[in-house]
């Protein structure tokens, strides 16, 4: 902005394609008037927020570019015409800021007030993955590795009657002296506690304890999904 180097603001930064050192032959910096800083952060929402308002899926830069524009609002008069160039598409993104978890992880998504049912709203289309008591703990293990999941909710057709558990699989074959032929039943611990999709974050902490380290969240049409304390913490953090 000065063309003073400064030391002071040398800094990392998430957003791409903004800093690089390639200075294009036809930068004419007589004709800029203005450089504006934006956050990492007020770029990635505003890309988010124009895909949601507006259906444009863009480029985490081209979320900056709009922000640098409302931060020189004040500086504009009433009736002036902006023009902002969108230079960017969003099909690199939609794994980064198109990602809650990814924008949650960077503390750049922080729901204060949200509730179990928002929780699990990212993976809810997804079907519950259960165990019946009757099968054999060999089934279990496929499940948990083909899914990537640590715990399994012990469903018997009718209703949740217990749970299952990587550490009750592990205690069941080395203390107990089981095959991976032993029926579920004879392994499982009790059922992970169910909780209203509408239970707050803090309920479901509260609920969750050394027996328990899921629980099951009641969605609409009697349907369920799972909430571990891993999800939990990665929510609240």
């Amino acid at each position: 902005e000065t063309g003073v180097f400064d030391t002071s603001e040398i800094y990392g930064y998430i957003t791409e394609g903004i800093g690089e050192d390639i200075l294009p032959q036809n930068v004419d910096f007589s004709l800029i008037d203005r450089f504006e800083k934006v956050t990492d952060r007020d770029g990635a929402l505003v890309a988010r927020e124009l895909a949601k308002k507006e259906g444009l899926l863009l480029g985490y830069s081209c979320g900056s570019a709009l922000q640098g524009l409302r931060q020189l609002k004040h500086l504009l008069p009433d009736d002036a015409l902006s023009v902002v160039l969108f230079h960017d598409h969003g099909s690199r993104y939609v794994g980064k800021i198109y990602n809650d978890d990814w924008m949650r992880e960077r503390g750049f998504l922080k729901e204060e007030n949200g509730n179990l049912g928002q929780a699990v709203s990212s993976h809810a289309h997804l079907p519950l993955v259960t165990i019946q008591p009757e099968e054999p703990l060999m089934n279990a293990v496929v499940a948990l590795k083909r899914h990537s999941i640590s715990q399994l909710p012990v469903h018997d057709g009718s209703q949740f009657v217990g749970s299952l558990t990587e550490s009750h699989i592990i205690q069941a074959l080395s203390a107990n002296g089981f095959g991976m032929d032993t029926l579920v039943k004879h392994v499982m611990g009790p059922s992970f506690p169910i909780l209203s999709g509408e239970a707050s974050l803090q309920e479901g902490i509260d609920a969750l304890s050394k027996e328990h380290n899921a629980l099951l969240v009641a969605l609409d049409q009697g349907k369920h999904h799972i909430l571990s304390r891993h999800d939990l913490l990665t929510r609240i953090a």
